[in-house]
């Protein structure tokens, strides 16, 4: 009696010798399956960081103009100078007129630029790396005392040392009404 319970004990952990290279091979397929999955959406994280971030600087630069315009009284046509982090000077005019609206009365980025209501800003980084801004305004009258001012940016280019390219930048809008009080 003895002696036949040994062997039914050595059958059953012959059946459980561990796991065939096939049943290895499946399992590795499925890991490198999950690896690349988790890897796209990491890559695609960090491409919409980086156009969160480019947004925010272009909204960032669109509202420094507007308020650069906005500090000169709306009944007297002035132009403005500012400087960027290269140190190119930029004349910023607030005068009736500027860059050409699009049918949605945002500005038209397919139009060519306006003399003194455009600037190629440069927003200097760390490691050499700069981003060029595309920002174009355009005032138009309401009365006498107020203008509508609407104000436009994008990321154009992005230079890292040596090397530059251009990118898409998504372009913002910033619409105000200017004057009267100011």
């Amino acid at each position: 009696m003895e002696l036949m319970v040994r062997n039914q004990d050595n059958r059953a952990a012959r059946k459980q010798d561990g796991l065939t290279i096939i049943e290895l091979m499946i399992a590795m397929v499925v890991l490198a399956i999950g690896i690349l999955a988790s890897m796209s959406l990491v890559i695609m994280a960090i491409n919409g960081n980086f156009r969160s971030k480019q947004q925010s600087n272009s909204v960032a630069l669109a509202q420094m103009a507007t308020e650069k315009i906005m500090s000169i009284p709306a009944w007297t046509s002035t132009t403005l100078t500012i400087a960027d982090c290269t140190g190119a000077t930029h004349n910023v005019s607030t005068a009736i007129g500027g860059a050409i609206l699009n049918s949605s009365g945002d500005v038209d980025y397919t139009q060519a630029t306006v003399t003194n209501y455009y600037m190629a800003w440069t927003d200097c980084g760390t490691a050499n790396r700069q981003m060029t801004y595309d920002v174009r305004w355009r005032i138009d009258n309401l009365t006498t005392y107020t203008h509508l001012l609407t104000v436009s940016a994008r990321l154009n280019t992005v230079s890292t040392g040596g090397l530059s390219g251009a990118v898409f930048g998504p372009v913002v809008t910033i619409k105000t009404v200017i004057g009267q009080g100011t």
